[in-house]
């Protein structure tokens, strides 16, 4: 009942969210249906971004990321029950508009993943100038 009276409710200007607990840290670490989307509109917040990928499953958490003074960064995230609502909410959503701006979603990486990413890059060309023979 808390869940569907109070979660998104205003209290001292912050937005309180209610989730259930999870116990078990494994679903949150593996990162199976953690969906991540930017360019969003600075109008939407937590309610609206759990209202507009509701409709695609079971949402365990759902965030738009927030500066200190409450204002919208401009990405969030979404956390689902199963991995293939979450495949279904990139496949529908990706590429459209949400008032009026075209948002990005797609699978949530980890920090350590998106660097280790942009490290593999390896070049095997050497160009070398002005050596004396």
């Amino acid at each position: 009942r808390a869940l569907d009276m109070l979660n998104y409710h205003q209290i001292k200007g912050k937005s309180l969210r209610i989730m259930w607990s999870q116990r078990d840290p494994s679903l949150r670490r593996s990162g199976l249906g953690n969906v991540f989307i930017k360019n969003l509109d600075k109008t939407i917040d937590n309610k609206s971004l759990h209202d507009t990928f509701s409709a695609f499953g079971d949402i365990l958490s759902c965030k738009v990321a927030a500066d200190e003074s409450g204002n919208s960064r401009g990405y969030g995230y979404v956390h689902y029950e199963s991995d293939e609502a979450a495949q279904d909410a990139i496949d529908k959503v990706n590429g459209m508009l949400l008032n009026g701006k075209k948002v990005y979603v797609g699978r949530h990486l980890p920090k350590r993943e998106r660097d280790s990413k942009e490290t593999k890059l390896s070049f095997t060309n050497v160009f070398v100038k002005n050596l004396d023979s």
